[in-house]
């Protein structure tokens, strides 16, 4: 009897050790399927929202993109396919005019290499979770360097537009005209004083020549009257 009692002890404490082991191995996860939170990726400025509120491409790939800041390899893998074509609609949809630039156009560029990068890595049986995460990091960075140059591009247009209002003003309000008047070259200042002092030489000679006239003229009148006395 105390054997048997001692058996079924035995066969009970084997099976509680058996079953914790089958719950360990239920609760632990594979490392592609735990989720890694990313770093937060620059978005649009508040103020600027309304500049790009009708571009639908952009705000369709900006909401599916935010499941990847907290995301499992697995499941980044899973989505990327979708991810990939969210972000070719992105780059052949008509852009807001003011940002169809080469700079703006190689941004998106790079971004849609970046989610092609992470599609093709699942076509790969022997991808790491490590690799995985490398690769959703550089699609969030191409992403929020996407946004950094629109709010750039929007504010550098702000202020050159401040700026022209400022050169507008300014010149509907002040209308005086300041003219300077060129400058006379020496060479004809000192040919016109050259000219000018031989004119009043001149007028001195003809002064002098008038006077000693009229001077002749008084003695020869005065010897006239004198013969005519004697």
């Amino acid at each position: 009897m105390r054997f048997l009692f001692s058996l079924m002890l035995i066969l009970f404490l084997f099976s509680c050790n058996k079953s914790q082991t089958a719950t360990t191995k239920t609760i632990e996860k594979p490392a592609s399927s735990i989720a890694k939170k990313h770093d937060d990726v620059i978005t649009i400025d508040q103020k600027f929202e309304s500049k790009i509120e009708a571009w639908t491409e952009y705000e369709n790939f900006t909401t599916f993109i935010k499941r990847y800041i907290t995301i499992s390899a697995e499941d980044a893998i899973n989505n990327s396919r979708e991810l990939n074509l969210l972000t070719k609609s992105l780059n052949d949809s008509i852009k807001p005019k003011f940002l169809e630039t080469p700079a703006f156009n190689a941004r998106l560029n790079l971004l849609l290499n970046e989610t092609l990068r992470l599609y093709d890595m699942s076509s790969i049986p022997s991808i790491k979770t490590s690799e995985v995460d490398t690769q959703v990091t550089k699609v969030l960075e191409a992403f929020s360097s996407v946004n950094s140059k629109i709010n750039t591009i929007i504010q550098q247009n702000e202020l050159d537009a401040a700026v022209d209002d400022v050169d507008f003003n300014k010149e509907r309000y002040d209308t005086t005209e300041i003219v300077e008047k060129p400058k006379e070259p020496e060479q004809n200042i000192q040919k016109k004083l050259f000219k000018r002092t031989q004119k009043i030489k001149l007028q001195k000679d003809d002064f002098s020549k008038k006077k000693k006239s009229i001077s002749e003229k008084t003695l020869k009148k005065k010897k006239t009257i004198k013969k005519k006395d004697n």
